[in-house]
């Protein structure tokens, strides 16, 4: 008799045992790591006169993994959706029951006011991540272009009304040009340039510089990548929160008093990644936060070849 969990293996399952004259029976199977491995065994008896077993294996850890984070991902989103619709819901219910003085229905709509553009840019948000990933880019808009056209019009469409706070452009004429969707690069940069903004509540200088070095070991595009660097002078993240930073709805103010959604920096990795690129943070609590994209520069070259 089998043993049910021999050496080796976390768990088995037995899925199901049907007997219609040949026996089949599928278990699951997780492997001890590293690296745990998920396989499913398919048994099927039969009485072939050579044959009397056949078995059939297959890994699927990758399909387990990818509903687990599914899970996940729904069940983290449906609470973060939660709680500025609870908030909503709770405040003009309290208008509609109550009769306030002119200050504080004010106050009261204000809230909701806020609480639903966090509701919207967080829905926003969502779907533009899902439609990215489920496209896996093949909607693109891709064109030679320089980056510093990209990061101008970011700058432009990021002018926050009363803050005398600018970004000093430090943007080179002689950098090669990218290939590149503009509008998605320019709003993972806006993405960058607002957190860069919403993290330096006491102010300090926020700085963008275009950047080259050699093609990175290992990784695709052009001989050479382009790079943009958001540097400010913030809050900044201790390691252990700057590890997590592009984790979907992490955030590093856990106060709630910065706006945000946690979706910013997860966008920004998939646009960058499906452009061939890598995203790069550095932060150090208390002193600031520098975020690096990184492009494959475009050698026609490399690509008619």
């Amino acid at each position: 008799m089998a043993q049910l969990n021999p050496p080796g293996m976390a768990q088995w399952h037995r899925e199901h045992s049907t007997t219609d004259g040949n026996s089949e029976s599928t278990d699951v199977m997780v492997l001890h790591g590293p690296p745990q491995r998920v396989v499913v065994c398919a048994r099927r008896d039969c009485d072939a006169p050579n044959v009397s077993r056949v078995l059939h294996l297959r890994d699927i850890t990758r399909e387990t993994e990818v509903d687990r984070m599914k899970s996940e991902f729904l069940s983290t989103a449906a609470h973060e959706l939660r709680t500025p619709m609870a908030s909503i819901r709770g405040f003009s219910d309290l208008l509609m029951l109550r009769k306030f003085d002119e200050e504080r229905t004010r106050d009261l709509l204000q809230t909701i006011n806020r609480q639903s553009i966090w509701l919207t840019d967080m829905v926003n948000e969502l779907l533009d991540l899902a439609r990215i990933e489920a496209r896996k880019g093949k909607d693109f808009q891709l064109e030679v272009t320089q980056l510093r056209d990209a990061a101008d019009a970011a700058v432009k469409s990021l002018l926050v009304p009363g803050d005398e706070r600018r970004v000093r452009c430090l943007l080179v004429e002689d950098l090669p040009p990218v290939h590149v969707d503009r509008a998605k690069i320019q709003h993972a940069l806006t993405n960058v340039l607002s957190n860069a903004y919403k993290y330096s509540p006491a102010g300090g200088e926020i700085e963008l510089r275009l950047l080259q070095r050699p093609q990175p070991e290992g990784s695709s595009g052009g001989t050479a990548q382009v790079g943009i660097a958001v540097r400010d002078q913030g809050i900044g993240m201790a390691p252990e929160h700057a590890a997590r930073a592009f984790e979907r709805f992490f955030r590093a103010d856990s106060s709630g008093s910065i706006p945000g959604t946690g979706l910013g920096l997860a966008l920004v990795k998939e646009i960058v990644e499906l452009h061939g690129g890598q995203v790069e943070l550095h932060s150090e609590l208390g002193i600031g936060t520098t975020v690096t994209l990184w492009l494959p520069a475009w050698d026609k070259e490399t690509v008619d070849g």
